[in-house]
C-alpha cells in the first residue's frame, strides 16, 4: 500500500542513466517505507506536492516551477513540503536552498537526510513525516459543520470561518438549530413503536434504534433518565446523523443548551455515539473545540474528549500538578465503563457518567482570534471522581507544573480536549509546520 508518493528531482545536467545510478541505493528504502515514485514531467494531479527526492543541486527551480501548478489551496497557505536529500551532488545545499524559499513565501518543510540505505533515524522521519503530511492533508480538506451559534458565554471561542480556514484548513458549515429541530420533529411523527416504549407500554426498546440500544444495553447503570428521555435523545441522535450524512460532515459543534430549550432533551448520547462512529463532536457550538478534537483524531487515531478544567492544584516541591476535567458526554470507546445519568446543569435529558483506566493522556487547548495558538501537555490519567457538584464524566490528570502555569497565565479558553497516549511530539511538529504558535 502507498503510504506517501516522491519525485525525484535532479538537474538537466544528469541523464537518466546517471540520475538512476546515484538513485538506485536509495529506492529500497523508500520503497520498503510505502514510498510510491511518480514522474516530474507529469502535469500534477494531485491537491497536495510529493515528497522530493532531491538527488542534486540546480534543482531548486525545477521544485519551484512544479509547485506553481499545483491549485491554490483554500486557507491560501502553501502545503508544508518533505524534502528529502543524501550526502552528496549538493543535494543538502539545494534542500535547504528550497526549504528557505518555502518559508518566505509563508509556507514550511522538514528536510530529511538520508546517510544510506540503512540509516534507522532517516526510516523513522520519514515515517513521520508521512504520518504528519497526512493529517495535514486531512484536515485541511475536512468540513466542519457548526449546528447553531456558539454558546453565548464561549465568549472567546466562537472564531469566524475564515479563521479556520487560514489558520487550519477545514471548511466551516452553519447550520441552523432550527433544521435539526425539524428532523426531530419529522423522526417522530407516527413512530408508534417509539411512543409504546417511551410511555412504559412496552417493556422491550423497540421503539429505540440500534446504537441507542446498545447504549443502554452496555451500561453499567441507568439512574435519573426515564424511557422517554432515553427515547427523545435517541431521536436527536437520528436526526444529528442524518444532518451530517446530507453534507458529508467530517465533524460537527453543536449549541445543545437549545435542545433543552426547545424539547427538554440533551445532545450528550448523540455527541457520543458520532464520535465513535468517526464523526468529531463537539458541544455548545465551541469553534476551537471542535478544530481540537478533529486534531486529535487525526494525530492519535482516536477521538478526543472535551471537557471542562473544574480544579487545578499546582504541586509543590517535586511533585506534579493536578487537573480536574469533567463533561456530561465522552466517546464511549475511550472508556473503561459507563452509568447513564441526567445532564448536570439541568437535570434533565441524558448524561454519559463513564470512567478512564488509568493512563497516559495529552491534553491540548487552540485559540487566539485567528486560532493561530495552541497549548500542548502531556500527563496520566490518576482517578476518575464522581462527584455530584460536576459534570457527569470525570477525570484526575497529572501534569508537569510548568504546563499548568502556562494554562493560567496565557490561558485560549474553556474547554479543554485530551486524547489517549502520549503524541505531544506529534503535535508540536504540525504546528511547526502550519505555522500555528504554541503557548
Amino acid at each position: 500500500m502507498s503510504v506517501f508518493s516522491f519525485a525525484v528531482v535532479s538537474s538537466i545536467l544528469h541523464d537518466r542513466r546517471a540520475v538512476e545510478a546515484i538513485f538506485s541505493s536509495f529506492e529500497p528504502l523508500l520503497s520498503e517505507l510505502g514510498g510510491n515514485r511518480i514522474e516530474m514531467d507529469l502535469d500534477p494531479s494531485a491537491a497536495y506536492p510529493p515528497f522530493f527526492f532531491i538527488l542534486t543541486g540546480g534543482t531548486e527551480g525545477i521544485v519551484l516551477e512544479y509547485l506553481s501548478k499545483l491549485p491554490s489551496p483554500l486557507s491560501n497557505k502553501p502545503f508544508p513540503l518533505v524534502l528529502l536529500t543524501h550526502t552528496h551532488h549538493n543535494s543538502l545545499p539545494a534542500a535547504l536552498e528550497i526549504a528557505a524559499r518555502a518559508r518566505q513565501d509563508g509556507g514550511s518543510a522538514l528536510v530529511i537526510q538520508i546517510h544510506s540505505a540503512a540509516d534507522v533515524a532517516a526510516r523513522e522521519a520519514i515515517r513521520e513525516a508521512a504520518d504528519l503530511v497526512r493529517a495535514v492533508a486531512s484536515m485541511r480538506r475536512s468540513r466542519i459543520g457548526a449546528v447553531g451559534e456558539a454558546s453565548n458565554w464561549l465568549v472567546a471561542s466562537s472564531q469566524t470561518a475564515a479563521a479556520m480556514a487560514t489558520a487550519w484548513g477545514p471548511r466551516l458549515e452553519s447550520i441552523p438549530i432550527g433544521d435539526l429541530r425539524n428532523a426531530i420533529e419529522e423522526l417522530r411523527k407516527g413512530d408508534k413503536a417509539g411512543e409504546e416504549w417511551k410511555s412504559g407500554e412496552s417493556g422491550e426498546p423497540g421503539g429505540l434504534g440500534e446504537q441507542a440500544s446498545a447504549f443502554l444495553e452496555h451500561a453499567c447503570y441507568r439512574m435519573e433518565p426515564a424511557n422517554e428521555d432515553m427515547y427523545k435523545s435517541d431521536t436527536v441522535y437520528r436526526a444529528l446523523r442524518g444532518i451530517t450524512a446530507e453534507r458529508r460532515l467530517d465533524a460537527l459543534t453543536l449549541r445543545c443548551f437549545d435542545i433543552l430549550g426547545f424539547d427538554g432533551s440533551t445532545g450528550c448520547f448523540a455527541l457520543s455515539q458520532l464520535a465513535d462512529e468517526g464523526i468529531d463532536a463537539g458541544c455548545e457550538g465551541d469553534i476551537p473545540s471542535i478544530v481540537g478534537l478533529r486534531w486529535a483524531r487525526l494525530l492519535s487515531g482516536m477521538p478526543g474528549w472535551m471537557a471542562n478544567p473544574s480544579e487545578i492544584c499546582t504541586g509543590q516541591g517535586d511533585l506534579k500538578g493536578r487537573l480536574v476535567l469533567a463533561h456530561c458526554t465522552v466517546p464511549r470507546s475511550l472508556l473503561s465503563g459507563y452509568g447513564i445519568r441526567s445532564h448536570f446543569e439541568s437535570g434533565l435529558g441524558v448524561a454519559v457518567a463513564g470512567s478512564f483506566a488509568p493512563g497516559p493522556v495529552t491534553l491540548i487547548r487552540i485559540g487566539g482570534i485567528g486560532l493561530d495558538k495552541a497549548w500542548i501537555a502531556e500527563g496520566f490519567i490518576v482517578g476518575c471522581p464522581s462527584d455530584e457538584g460536576l459534570c457527569r464524566t470525570q477525570a484526575i490528570v497529572e501534569l508537569e507544573n510548568s504546563d499548568i502555569i502556562k494554562l493560567l497565565e496565557s490561558p485560549l479558553g474553556n474547554h479543554l480536549v485530551m486524547g489517549l497516549g502520549h503524541w505531544g511530539k506529534m503535535a508540536r511538529r504540525y504546528l511547526a509546520l502550519e505555522n500555528i504558535a504554541e503557548i
